[in-house]
């Protein structure tokens, strides 16, 4: 038998419900507003403090000052409280320099060290087909100026960034000593070599200081010399390296690399605020394999795009690692540029691996074989004395071990 609601009963039900859900709607709200004001109140406070300290400086200092200055390193300082390596504030001009790095441009295809004990800045690589090999520079030759400029402790690390940085086809001049005699060459910028290569025996040794936006054509020309050459094992040396972007490096990688997830596709994924899916690196099914296997090379300076491509050979269980634990910077980054030209660098995502791992906050890869780099190898793994190196002859021995 059918029960029948009272009119009365069935209002009062509505009213009920309104009630209800007018009650939710304001606790969520009442959260919702009470977070805003909370950060609304703490921007406020960080406004005031930067005022205050303007108004105190305007009103009492006794010095001149740029405004433009002031700006700049409110700007850097604002950005350094972030403590987080992946954000930065960039001039306008660093800005320019940025994007022209990251582009691979302005290289003239060296890599150099600089000993402060004996103030000197030498050659530690020169890349094949670069300026440099065409200017006749040899790995060894000691620097002695750039444009005219004599290289010492105060100015040595400028030096070394010119040397990688610049406007493409510009040409610098270059004093180097050699064997006791001093020459001046001209050497036209060009584009930044980041990969270069060498064969040990049977096993391809590839070295990777950067990924900018042409290291994966580079990587793929290195590999595709090395099988000329018939190569039966590979080690990819990563040390060291804490440059350029992990998209440069997912690019790189996926020569080596299957086919990602089914449904995306996808081997790694930058996962930001609130847990979205900002960006999935892919990879297609050119997989290119070394019989005897792969190794690659790591230590705590290894960050970043770097640590990617680690992860990303270490997932598909296509390498081993061997050295020390990476630096665990595996972040993605976004530019955001200002009206006044200049820029910031923001850490926008973690990457979260294939596994489904997280290296950041300084909890980096750990090696498969932990070897510790012998404190008499120069960090420039330069291939002079490869017999000095003895993390790069632990990767031989464990290569050859399986013949």
């Amino acid at each position: 038998m059918n029960k029948k609601i009272s009119i009365g009963l069935t209002v009062a039900l509505i009213f009920l419900s309104i009630t209800a859900t007018f009650a939710i709607t304001m606790t969520v709200s009442q959260k919702i507003y009470n977070g805003l004001v909370s950060r609304l109140s703490n921007r406020s406070e960080l406004y005031d403090g930067y005022s205050a300290i303007d108004d105190y400086v305007r009103t009492n200092f006794y010095g001149d000052f740029d405004d433009d200055a002031l700006f700049s390193h409110t700007a850097q300082g604002y950005m350094k409280g972030l403590d987080d390596p992946g954000s930065f504030y960039m001039t306008a001009k660093e800005y320019i320099e940025y994007t022209r790095r990251m582009a691979g441009e302005g290289g003239i295809g060296v890599d150099v060290s600089y000993d402060a004990a004996a103030d000197k800045m030498v050659i530690t690589q020169v890349y094949p087909d670069s300026s440099a090999e065409s200017a006749e520079l040899k790995t060894g030759d000691v620097i002695v100026a750039l444009d005219n400029q004599k290289v010492d402790a105060s100015n040595a690390y400028a030096v070394m960034d010119s040397l990688q940085v610049g406007r493409r086809f510009n040409t610098v001049s270059l004093t180097y000593e050699r064997g006791g005699s001093r020459k001046t060459v001209s050497v036209v910028r060009g584009l930044a070599r980041t990969v270069s290569s060498s064969v040990l025996g049977k096993t391809g040794y590839v070295r990777i200081t950067g990924f900018y936006a042409n290291t994966a054509q580079q990587f793929a020309q290195e590999i595709a010399s090395l099988n000329d050459q018939g190569v039966t094992a590979l080690i990819i040396d990563v040390r060291g390296c804490d440059e350029g972007l992990v998209e440069n490096a997912s690019a790189t990688v996926d020569l080596l690399l299957p086919s990602g997830a089914e449904t995306t596709g996808a081997i790694a994924s930058a996962i930001g605020k609130d847990d979205k899916v900002l960006m999935n690196f892919t990879s297609d099914t050119q997989c290119i394999t070394f019989p005897k296997g792969i190794v690659v090379l790591t230590d705590g300076a290894t960050s970043g795009a770097a640590e990617l491509l680690a992860a990303q050979l270490h997932d598909f269980s296509k390498c081993t690692l061997l050295g020390t634990e990476t630096a665990g910077e595996l972040t993605l980054q976004k530019v955001f540029e200002m009206e006044n030209g200049s820029a910031i660098s923001l850490t926008v995502a973690r990457v979260r691996t294939y596994n489904g791992d997280f290296y950041s906050d300084g909890k980096g890869l750990k090696p498969d074989e932990a070897v510790e780099l012998a404190s008499r190898v120069e960090q420039s793994h330069s291939l002079e004395n490869v017999g000095d190196d003895n993390q790069l002859a632990a990767a031989l021995a464990r290569l050859s071990s399986d013949d």
